[in-house]
């Protein structure tokens, strides 16, 4: 099973960029983009790839019940390597500290905490991205306080990504 450790903002904090992204009236049928569903928005901590779901279970339950709860919101926007994401603010470097213990020691990419909006493949959809990141900068959802780290299973098909939480994890306190 592909497993990956995810923090799941609430419903309210979804519901807010929701209603920001239908504002700014960006998620045409026509985009370059590929959009991402909200039943997909997550922030990865850490991916497994193929894994044992009770040994990833025990090796992040260990783990977060360590690390105390995290107050977060999404702000702003940004791009990279094709992907439109929101970005986060709060206990950032609290959360970069859970994503470290979380993530393969061989994993040297760079934590950079974000929500996925959208992917591209075609250089023209950098463009229309970058604008839609602007048109973002000002964007702050709700705070919020992360309890939990869910694992969650990803299954990929001809039709995209399909996200399952597989079990709910309690940071420390909660």
């Amino acid at each position: 099973m592909r497993l990956f450790a995810a923090i799941v903002p609430p419903a309210e904090v979804l519901g807010a960029l929701d209603v920001e992204l239908d504002r700014i009236d960006v998620r045409s049928p026509g985009s370059l983009l590929r959009w991402s569903g909200r039943p997909l928005w997550h922030l990865t901590l850490a991916f497994y790839g193929e894994a044992d779901l009770a040994e990833r279970t025990r090796f992040v339950a260990e783990h977060a019940r360590r690390h105390p709860p995290l107050r977060l919101r999404l702000a702003g926007a940004g791009t990279f390597s094709g992907v439109l994401w929101a970005g986060i603010q709060g206990d950032v470097d609290a959360l970069g500290e859970l994503a470290g213990v979380l993530r393969d020691p061989a994993d040297e990419k760079p934590f950079h905490p974000h929500l996925t909006l959208a992917r591209w493949k075609r250089r023209q959809a950098q463009r229309p991205a970058r604008r839609i990141a602007a048109a973002l900068a000002d964007f702050r959802s709700p705070q919020w306080r992360a309890t939990e780290v869910v694992l969650m299973s990803s299954v990929r098909d001809r039709h995209g990504s399909t996200y399952t939480a597989q079990v709910r994890l309690p940071l420390a306190g909660t």
